[in-house]
């Protein structure tokens, strides 16, 4: 079947540019050559596609998802030069050479890279961002899908299906989202049966002593309680009605109920 090259429909705009710009003094040229060179992965040949350039060039792919691959290039090459001016220099490559130089990069450039660059951002005065001087943080996990080839099926493998088989493999992710601006943590990701408690174990070493963590009734458990207490991070998790919690003390209360209940409080 004959495809159409997906272009951007009005050209790049200028918003375009000062977006790439923004994305570029954000996460800065420095720390993008600094994640590259603690996995030994410079451009050995600067004929080719510079690997700095493909770093900003895979971030945008996910903002630009039914563009053409040399048109998401022109895009940040263009970008980049408004930031860096001549270091960065333009590049004639094909959509094989830009894969080429992906495998070459590796996904771990990219792992070091988000570990160092995302943070918690939301100002104090941010609705949704504290709750009494804690950064309000939401634990919870997804699925995502793969494309439909060899190597993802194998390793993320399929979710099951009432009939047949499921059409793509998926992935399951685990993040701390912060609620106002819902910016994702410390994510980890693993294949689809893959438990979410499991993931989550990762993903709570990112959390710290100001922070208050929510999570649905999937996270309760005593083990994921004490290692998510090991940063200091306060915790509100939701439980099962029917989950029986074992009786270690009772205490009778002999004040009248009315003064118990306000003591409660």
């Amino acid at each position: 079947m004959a495809r159409t090259k997906a272009v951007l429909g009005a050209g790049a705009r200028l918003a375009d540019y000062l977006m790439l710009g923004y994305l570029a003094l954000d996460c800065p040229l420095s720390k993008v050559r600094e994640a590259l060179g603690d996995h030994d992965r410079h451009s050995r040949r600067r004929r080719g596609l510079p690997h700095e350039v493909l770093v900003y060039y895979v971030m945008c792919l996910c903002l630009y998802r039914q563009a053409a691959y040399e048109e998401v290039l022109h895009i940040v090459i263009e970008g980049l030069r408004r930031v860096y001016g001549d270091e960065i220099r333009d590049v004639a490559v094909t959509k094989g050479a830009i894969s080429t130089a992906r495998a070459r990069v590796g996904a771990d450039v990219f792992e070091t890279l988000y570990r160092s660059q995302v943070r918690a951002a939301g100002p104090a005065q941010m609705a949704s961002c504290w709750y009494r001087g804690l950064r309000v943080m939401g634990l919870d996990g997804s699925t995502l899908e793969m494309p439909d080839e060899t190597d993802n099926a194998a390793h993320f493998g399929y979710p099951g299906a009432s009939r047949g088989a499921a059409a793509f493999p998926q992935l399951r992710f685990c993040a701390l989202a912060e609620c106002g601006t819902h910016i994702l943590l410390g994510a980890h990701l693993g294949p689809y049966r893959t438990s979410e408690q499991v993931l989550a174990r990762g993903v709570l070493r990112v959390t710290t002593a100001d922070m208050i963590v929510i999570a649905d009734r999937g996270f309760t458990g005593y083990a994921l309680w004490q290692h998510a207490q090991a940063n200091g991070a306060r915790l509100l998790f939701r439980a099962r009605d029917s989950q029986v919690l074992p009786v270690h003390e009772a205490r009778v209360c002999r004040r009248p109920l009315k003064n118990c209940r306000n003591s409660a409080r």
